[in-house]
């Protein structure tokens, strides 16, 4: 049974093992890396329903840094001596879904459609960084160098403004 701090403690007096820190680390590192592969069909699909041209070379840069993104963490994989092992990435499953279901499953005209991506992208975006944020974290109190966690992290808040800023342009 997992044990659960004491109420009165704060969260600084809270102590992990390492092996928990680990654990959690590896968990993460699934979830957004299971993700990651789902996404890519995810990606190809949204650029099919995209209208705008600038809208489907964004997501075609975005698929490409996803790939980069996975590789990356392939390489991280490598350097802690695990595999990827399959976990539950229902949220980012469910994102997708209610994405598609947004905007190819109603009546919306091409420019509410590619409105409605750039707003789900977005989301999506906002995940991994959170995602990435809380595995560089964990890396650093575990001990390990989490200067490779940098790139995949900069791509993604990289995305999240690139999808942004066509958002603002697109809205105005």
């Amino acid at each position: 049974m997992a044990q659960t701090p004491d109420a009165s403690l704060t969260p600084k007096e809270v102590k992990f093992e390492d092996n928990h820190l680990k654990r959690m680390f590896l968990e993460h590192l699934n979830s957004i890396y299971l993700g990651k592969h789902h996404l890519l069909d995810f990606f190809e699909e949204i650029k099919e329903m995209a209208s705008l041209n600038q809208l489907k070379l964004a997501i075609e840069e975005l698929k490409s840094d996803t790939q980069k993104q996975i590789e990356q963490m392939d390489a991280i994989y490598v350097s802690i001596h695990s595999t990827p092992s399959n976990v539950s990435v229902l949220g980012i499953k469910g994102m997708t879904l209610e994405a598609y279901l947004s905007v190819i499953k109603s009546v919306k005209t091409p420019l509410e459609r590619d409105a409605f991506v750039l707003f789900y992208v977005q989301i999506i975006e906002g995940i991994e960084i959170t995602y990435f944020k809380v595995l560089k974290n964990l890396a650093k109190a575990i001990g390990y160098n989490n200067s490779f966690l940098d790139q995949p992290f900069d791509l993604a808040v990289e995305n999240r403004l690139l999808f942004e800023a066509i958002y603002n342009e697109y809205i105005n």
